[in-house]
């Protein structure tokens, strides 16, 4: 029976993304607006969407909405003017990885299960029609789901596609006799525990209670000797001898590099340097959120904390300084310092020490997401990095909606409040120890061709019709290439626009180049209007932002250097070589990156290894293989200090809790992990400038597997083939061979392999695979969902072959699914705006160790007219699964885990006669 409906535990709202439920102490969940599912199984894209107090309005691609309205403890949903072709709606919510430290589900009748702590080998923790969800908190909290009846649910472990958070969707089928549907929340406090239990989860050094901490401190006598302890530690490490800032001495004189008092690139000999004011070659080893800033809330869980520091004169300097925070976020890191060096903690004298310590490290500067006393950096001639005032919210700088820290350069409004703020830099002109300015961080701005269109009555929009009308002259032929059908221009302002179309792909790329184009010289110009001694370092992308050869293009020409917030177990080489061609050959920041070892830190993984030792490692083979490439001219380590075990304050019960920091909560360093760090660092400028080579670290995450630039011959069949899964009627070329060593998604291979070919008519492509596999035809998947249990993955693509990056309007991903007992298979066109019938056959192998696809792709689907030695990208992948409901592991001819977002690793395949 579900609990009482928006009690006190619980409360209710519609944000612009979806229904939020506010458990107060127990965190937030947010469910997704409803969306239509059609016949093929593809979400249908929302068009417009109005959200007032309690009501929302959602209005879809093609026809129909949704009208939703909170009552009590329910969501209710009324559908109208629904398209014949749609079969269901889904939903879906994230669920925290806090919940892997003893949460617990049920779905239906099914038994109280734990969420996996440790990344499980089957990524779908529950799949069936169910029509309730209990969520169980760690601390015992319950929140409950009724969703309607022969809803099908899938509660998943996102770390199987490298995300550290769970996942819930759900779909309800579409009943035109009875459409209304409604989502009920309720739930119940934590139960009051036995007496004489402790309740709390956090120990009065703000370590978690029960967790593995192998740096763990029992007593504040512990905290005082560590004084002592420490000094001796820092006097035994012996850093090379650098110049004042860092840098290389001598180096300025030595190979001919300018002075000029600020912080500049110069490229030398092919490579590029950065250098430091006094003219001598400086490698930015930063160090991010280099400031007393690790506070976590606390306000509303009082009873999780052995102990919380008093608001009192003593601790004072451990609560956040902000006004409106100032009573609910405190830090135990900052409470502990102030308990082990007997005084009160200041931005000043906080840099001073971490700024000797860092030093002792090899670190030589402060990085992002640091607050710095000014004076503390001169004194002690450490530099540092800025940012402008271009984050959303910052005195009015609004991002658009849905396109993270990108606001809108056509608003004259947000323009002239830009530089009002900007005009605050001017301060910093004649500082030398600041290296450059970040323009924002982590832009969505790959989602501008995507969004704009959506928009309504705002500049941007307004300037795309505008572009669309100086193109098209008329109505008539924009509403033909669109597919649309508006009255005149003016109508296309006040409505989303629907881009599926060639010709409106390749519209909205070109705006969106004309976008960037604006966006960046702006910033540029305001910038240097202010301070022109000191340089533009990028807009910190994610890979996924950077991977774009238009945006990386035209940034580069109004960057001094490209920052890349790069993320990732291996170095790929030929990935940060492309976005450095891209942009012009501009040196590179790589401006944010970490491992974590949740086993023995006490706090949440994130890029996870095993022990502290291995974090370092990790280091040194990320920071040796980037650093002697030529182009890349610092990183920087996120961050100093480790995220509280109870999240960072400013997302209140839900915020991120990592171990990143090269300082644990209770202010010792993680030794094990910065030896390693220490052995690069001390010889960053034997790797820069000596030959020295790069350390490789001997583990298979961190090897680089892409296959280079593989051909296989595509033969000219004469007439139609039999597609029945034999090989009698094809050519006689051999096939190409996918081992076990081509592994790019799992542990392990096992006895997974493949050989196939490829053939060709007027009508058709021809694929015959052959696999491997101890588990064969193992598939319960359907349609888009195909490559999550055995099966094949075609990735093809005719235009623009030399370009990389993201794919292509015409570029296809085609799903071929093993699980054919009839024989027919199944197949999804992953990118395609329609779906297109194959014939398919799928037949177990004689020897029962295997079996064989094979199929017939219309030539017609894939936008081609092949002649022969016409050369296209080709990829395939060979999924493997042992229950049919989730991949286990991956093998790529050619390319790369990244496949299916990237086509810069596809292989390729020519025609022949």
């Amino acid at each position: 029976m579900l609990g009482s409906f928006c009690a006190d535990a619980e409360t209710l709202s519609l944000s612009n993304e979806g229904i939020v439920i506010d458990k107060g102490a127990d965190g937030k969940f947010e469910i997704t607006y409803p969306v239509f599912v059609d016949n093929a199984n593809k979400n249908v894209k929302i068009m417009d969407k109005s959200v007032k107090g309690s009501k929302a309005t959602l209005k879809f691609e093609g026809g129909g909405q949704i009208d939703l309205e909170l009552k009590g403890g329910e969501v209710q949903c009324s559908p109208s003017d629904v398209p014949g072709n749609i079969a269901k709606f889904g939903c879906s919510m994230q669920i925290s990885n806090e919940y892997g430290r003893g949460g617990k589900w049920i779905i239906g009748g099914t038994d109280e299960k734990e969420f996996p702590k440790a990344k499980p080998d089957k990524p779908f923790l529950f799949q069936g029609n169910q029509s309730k969800l209990i969520l169980i908190s760690p601390s015992g909290a319950r929140t409950e789901f009724a969703i309607p009846e022969y809803s099908y649910q899938q509660l998943q472990d996102n770390r199987e596609w490298g995300w550290n958070i769970y996942q819930w969707h759900f779909w309800t089928p579409f009943n035109k006799d009875n459409p209304n549907f409604a989502i009920r929340v309720g739930g119940a406090a934590a139960p009051a525990p036995a007496a004489g239990t402790p309740v709390f989860r956090v120990d009065r050094f703000g370590q978690i209670v029960k967790e593995k901490i192998v740096n763990r401190i029992s007593g504040e006598d512990e905290l005082k000797k560590d004084v002592e302890d420490e000094k001796a530690y820092y006097e035994s490490l012996k850093p090379p001898v650098f110049d004042r800032f860092g840098g290389l001495p001598d180096s300025g004189a030595k190979m001919g590099l300018n002075k000029t008092g600020f912080f500049h690139v110069e490229k030398k000999d092919g490579k590029w340097i950065l250098v430091n004011p006094d003219g001598n070659a400086f490698f930015h080893l930063g160090v991010c959120s280099f400031g007393p800033v690790s506070w976590t809330y606390v306000e509303g869980r009082e009873s999780t904390f052995e102990w919380i520091p008093p608001h009192d004169k003593t601790y004072e300097s451990a609560w956040s300084p902000d006004k409106w925070w100032n009573s609910k976020a405190v830090s135990y890191q900052l409470a502990n310092m102030i308990r082990k060096y007997g005084e009160p903690v200041t931005m000043a004298n906080f840099q001073d020490r971490m700024i000797d310590r860092v030093r002792k490290w090899g670190f030589n500067s402060v990085g992002a997401f640091s607050g710095v006393d000014r004076e503390t950096m001169t004194k002690k001639n450490f530099p540092y990095v800025s940012a402008l005032p271009s984050a959303s919210g910052w005195n009015g700088i609004q991002s658009l909606p849905d396109i993270r820290e990108t606001f809108d350069p056509f608003d004259e409004k947000t323009v002239a409040e830009f530089d009002k703020q900007c005009s605050n830099i001017a301060k910093n002109a004649d500082d030398p120890m600041l290296i450059g300015y970040f323009i924002t961080n982590e832009p969505t701005h790959e989602a501008v061709p995507r969004v704009i269109p959506t928009l309504k009555n705002v500049p941007v929009k307004k300037r795309l019709v505008q572009f669309l009308e100086e193109k098209y002259k008329t109505v008539d032929a924009c509403n033909k290439a669109w597919k649309m059908n508006h009255p005149d221009f003016k109508a296309m302002e006040g409505v989303g626009l629907p881009v599926t179309t060639k010709e409106a792909s390749e519209d909205m790329q070109a705006f969106t180049a004309f976008f960037f184009e604006t966006l960046f010289k702006l910033t540029y110009d305001t910038v240097k209007k202010y301070d022109r001694n000191h340089m533009i370092i990028g807009s910190r992308w994610q890979p996924s932002t950077a991977n774009n050869e238009q945006l990386c293009r035209i940034a580069g020409k109004y960057t001094d250097i490209v920052s890349v917030n790069y993320y990732t177990y291996g170095v790929d080489k030929d990935y940060l070589d492309r976005i450095y061609k891209w942009s012009g050959e501009k040196p590179m920041f790589l401006s944010e990156f970490y491992w974590s070892s949740s086993s023995d830190s006490g706090v949440g993984p994130f890029k996870d290894v095993n022990n502290q030792q291995e974090r370092g490692l990790a280091y040194r083979n990320y920071l040796e293989n980037t650093a002697s490439l030529g182009y890349v001219v610092g990183v920087e380590w996120f961050t100093l200090v480790d995220a509280p075990c109870m999240g960072v304050f400013y997302s209140k019960y839900d915020g991120e809790r990592p171990n990143c920091g090269l300082i644990s909560v209770t202010d010792r360093p993680w030794k094990d992990m910065l030896a390693e760090m220490m052995k690069s660092n001390y010889e960053i400028y034997k790797l820069e400038f000596e030959g020295k080579k790069p350390f490789v670290f001997d583990d298979p995450r961190f090897s680089s597997k892409a296959g280079g630039k593989q051909k296989i011959t595509v033969a000219r069949t004469p007439s139609p083939m039999k597609i029945d899964g034999e090989r009698g009627d094809w050519p006689g070329l051999p096939p190409e061979m996918i081992s076990g060593k081509r592994l790019v998604e799992g542990a392990s291979a096992g006895e997974a392999e493949a050989n196939f070919r490829l053939a060709y008519d007027d009508s058709n492509l021809y694929i015959h695979v052959e696999v491997t596999d101890a588990t064969p035809m193992q598939n319960k998947n359907t349609k888009d969902m195909l490559w999550s249990g055995d099966g094949l993955e075609l990735f093809i693509g005719s235009e623009n072959i030399e370009q990389g990056g993201a794919l292509r309007f015409t570029d296809r991903q085609i799903l071929l699914g093993a699980g054919a007992p009839d024989g027919k298979g199944q197949v999804w066109f992953a990118n395609s705006p329609e779906q297109v019938e194959c014939k398919m056959a799928v037949v177990p192998r004689v020897d029962g160790k295997g079996y064989v696809i094979e199929a017939a792709i219309p030539l017609s689907a894939l936008g081609l007219k092949p002649k022969k030695g016409q050369e296209i990208l080709f990829d395939l992948a060979v999924d493997n699964s042992a229950d049919g409901k989730g991949r286990k592991s991956q093998l790529m001819w050619n390319g790369i885990s990244r496949n299916s977002s990237d086509r810069s690793a596809w292989g390729r395949a020519v025609f022949g006669e």
